[in-house]
């Protein structure tokens, strides 16, 4: 059962939340005529505050794939939004998330001494300890043992009321999605299209990599999935690196009010093509089952606010953007690849050099995307236009608008009311 707790939001994030929604007449228009969202929502902290008590505390946040945990008794120890979590695959063969933090004190279970480095992947346990004073949980994150807490409150008593919290999560196509709005609506109806393009790509039978975590990362997350769903800028920033789905075979699809993702395909030159193909050391195992039309293209899409992924014939390439702060995303990347690929002799060479490939345009991407956030400081920062090559951006703006207008409806709805006060001798 979840015990989700929600923090009263602070007035001045409020505030802000108000003001930069009064400023965004414009910014869902169709892209011929549409306004960039205000600066204030990739430089202001206080937006960003707002964003933390309103969008990722009530949106579903996708923070990883099922098969980063394969077996049972595979835990992956996950920091989002501040909130330490598990990823554990149980005895009975199913995915939950848990709240990492320790019941007793707030430590969390892979912290402090217990640290794991960033791309340490997931861990085999048969139970969590938490480092600070040695209480011990099980899978399912109930009490199991509680050291020398005997003469205060019995064992037994404890391991009746104190577990890890669970927090409610949804599997969708092997993604693992969480939501710490106990109330929010089901997350699948909201991700029609995305259904109907993954149905064929079978991700929960594709093999994850183990995945690597970049942090210290000097952007706003919005400006991070703006710039992955835009193919404008791959003529120019990625020039010599993304010539097989340029910019002109791009295309865009409808995008409608309740939309849950922000899509658009890339046609390949040539169904030989991939954006990571490399000279002599080529991956040729396809995903088995994709249409006609799949193996012509590469399929961008982001589930905001926390997925960005990108669907190739020959595997899937998942990013995890985490918000650390107005300025800042920690961002964690997952490759998958069907089973076939990963048995293929010459494999790890392969995957080893395309990596290498992947490099120059993450580069590229992470210089650009610093210096966009520095201008984005400017007085003088633009609000459009915008090209047709851009379509995505108002799309965005619009899945951004709404659940800024939702979350804000619900935080004032939460807000204690304040009495009248009558003037001397009114009834």
């Amino acid at each position: 059962m979840s015990t989700t707790q929600t923090l009263p939001i602070p007035p001045f994030a409020l505030a802000a939340g108000r003001r930069l929604l009064a400023d965004a007449e414009g910014c869902a228009d169709p892209v011929a005529g549409a306004r960039l969202l205000p600066r204030s929502a990739y430089v202001d902290p206080d937006v960003f505050e707002f964003e933390k008590h309103t969008v990722f505390s009530r949106e579903w946040l996708c923070i990883a794939h099922e098969n980063e945990v394969p077996e049972p008794g595979d835990v992956l120890a996950l920091t989002v939004v501040d909130e330490p979590l598990l990823v554990v695959r149980g005895a009975d063969g199913d995915v939950r998330v848990l709240s990492a933090t320790c019941q007793h004190r707030g430590h969390p279970l892979f912290d402090g001494l217990a640290a794991l480095g960033e791309d340490a992947g997931c861990v085999k346990a048969k139970r969590l300890t938490c480092p600070y004073h040695g209480w011990v949980y099980n899978l399912d994150g109930r009490l199991a043992a509680a050291p020398t807490m005997q003469e205060t409150t019995p064992v037994e008593t404890l391991r009746a009321t104190v577990a890890l919290p669970s927090v409610r999560s949804e599997v969708f196509h092997g993604l693992v999605f969480v939501n710490f709005d106990d109330d929010a609506t089901p997350l699948a109806p909201t991700l029609g299209k995305l259904d109907a393009e993954l149905t064929t790509f079978g991700l929960p039978d594709l093999s994850a990599m183990p995945g690597s975590t970049r942090t210290g990362l000097g952007w706003n997350w919005k400006l991070h999935h703006d710039n992955a769903l835009e193919p404008y800028h791959t003529a120019y920033v990625h020039k010599g690196v993304h010539e097989a789905a340029p910019a002109t075979n791009a295309r865009f699809c409808d995008f409608e009010r309740g939309d849950g993702q922000v899509m658009h395909p890339t046609y390949l030159v040539s169904e030989d093509a991939s954006l990571d193909n490399v000279s002599g050391a080529r991956l040729t195992a396809a995903i088995p089952g994709l249409g006609d039309e799949q193996r012509k293209r590469v399929m961008f899409a982001s589930v905001p606010p926390l997925l960005f992924a990108i669907l190739q014939p020959t595997f899937v390439s998942l990013s995890f953007v985490l918000p650390v702060a107005h300025d800042e995303i920690a961002l964690r990347r997952v490759d998958l690849y069907p089973k076939v690929a990963v048995e293929e002799e010459g494999f790890a060479e392969a995957y080893a050099a395309q990596q290498a490939r992947k490099k120059v345009a993450i580069t590229q991407d992470q210089t650009t995307l610093r210096a966009l956030q520095r201008g984005y400081r400017s007085r003088f920062a633009p609000r459009g236009p915008l090209s047709w090559l851009e379509a995505t951006i108002p799309q965005m703006s619009s899945w951004i608008l709404d659940s800024y207008t939702a979350g804000l409806a619900a935080a004032e709805a939460s807000l204690p009311e304040v009495p009248v006060e009558l003037a001397p001798g009114a009834h």
